[in-house]
């Protein structure tokens, strides 16, 4: 009877130890970082892949992304340097270089998306209001999704996130104006057809 009671205590013993330790571990993969909270506040910062340990019980561990995210702003209308309406189209390769300062900005990558469109809508609308039409059209696009590119970096810096790059899509005219152009054109060539009849 003895040996059934410490066989039981001992097997209970070890199933107990087996919780506890399989709930103190917990894997980063190489294309992750980890947030260590202990009871709401996060204790330590885990960016090496590997195995690493918490407290069970006590600790929870959050995975923040470490490659590089889309971002796909909506479709704006900007009005640039020549009173020109302009549709634009622009996307955003982003990165979280400080997982500590991203959890406790924006909490979550929809919170980033969010707070990045935000960015990203004002710095269009800034640099893009400041050229003309054919400037961010043909002549100057490169230079002007650079300093887009500057303007959303440094602000979503506050917010632990890098920003590699940013891209005009498209940047057209929107489509009454288009078919006013278009209508004018036709136009024009019939009236040229007609001369030369």
């Amino acid at each position: 009877m003895k040996l059934g009671i410490a066989g039981g205590v001992l097997a209970f013993t070890v199933v107990v130890a087996l919780i506890v330790g399989y709930g103190s571990i917990f894997t980063v993969h190489q294309t992750r970082q980890a947030i260590v909270v202990r009871l709401g506040e996060p204790v330590r910062v885990v960016t090496k892949p590997g195995l690493n340990w918490k407290v069970p019980l006590i600790d929870s561990v959050i995975l923040i992304d470490k490659r590089i995210l889309d971002l796909d702003a909506p479709a704006q209308e900007v009005i640039a340097n020549d009173q020109k309406r302009l549709v634009v189209d622009a996307f955003a390769r982003y990165r979280i270089h400080d997982p500590l300062k991203f959890y406790q900005t924006v909490n979550n990558i929809e919170g980033a998306n969010s707070r990045l469109a935000t960015l990203m809508v004002s710095a269009l609308r800034r640099v893009l209001g400041e050229a003309d039409f054919i400037e961010v059209v043909r002549d100057q696009r490169p230079q002007l999704m650079q300093r887009i590119r500057e303007q959303v970096d440094r602000e979503a810096a506050n917010v632990g996130i890098e920003v590699p790059d940013v891209r005009i899509r498209r940047a057209d005219l929107p489509e009454q104006n288009s078919q006013a152009v278009y209508q004018r054109m036709q136009t024009e060539r019939q009236r040229e057809a007609a001369e030369f009849r």
